[in-house]
């Protein structure tokens, strides 16, 4: 699991000037709260000129885990989930400056979980269910330089979460 969020990372410094050398893109990472604690890695890319409205289309991955236990029998769920969707920029009707982005979106999103653990994991009954489906999200971004955003939002998966995106 680390060699491919690495090689992803990497992948992603290695093309990104290539693409953004007018700062569409941004690429960021936080930690949800919900789920017993959610790590996420996304891209942005601003729309914007090609929709004529302020939306942003993001894609990312989520990974949590859920560990369980009972009379000596501890298992854990860990689930992969990646997501696409496209967020509306609310800054210019509510008037907020510059530097404050309220925003709200939905996708769809899809995974897998895998079980770890005692006997319970092994009945093959519960070895391999899917996750996704529909997602929402919605938060705020605050332009902490020019090319950083703070980000605090609310989504599907990760629950309450805090990161920040680097523009390109």
């Amino acid at each position: 699991m680390k060699k491919i969020i690495l090689a992803a990372l990497i992948s992603t410094v290695v093309s990104v000037p290539a693409l953004a050398a007018d700062q569409k893109l941004s690429v960021g990472g936080g930690y949800g709260f919900g789920n017993g604690g959610v790590i996420s890695v996304h891209g942005d890319y601003d729309i914007s000129d090609m929709t004529k409205t302020p939306v942003k289309v993001r894609v990312g991955w989520e990974h949590y885990t859920l560990d369980y236990g009972f009379a000596n029998s501890d298992y854990s769920w860990s689930y992969n989930v990646y997501y696409g969707g496209a967020y509306y920029d609310l800054n210019q009707q509510l008037k907020l400056g510059d530097k404050i982005h309220p925003f709200a979106g939905l996708g769809f999103g899809f995974g897998s979980v895998s079980c770890t653990g005692t006997v319970y994991c092994n009945s093959g009954y519960y070895s391999s269910p899917t996750v996704g489906g529909f997602y929402y999200i919605g938060g705020v971004q605050y332009n902490v330089t020019p090319n950083i955003d703070a980000e605090v939002s609310l989504s599907q998966w990760a629950g309450f979460a805090i990161g920040a995106n680097l523009k390109f």
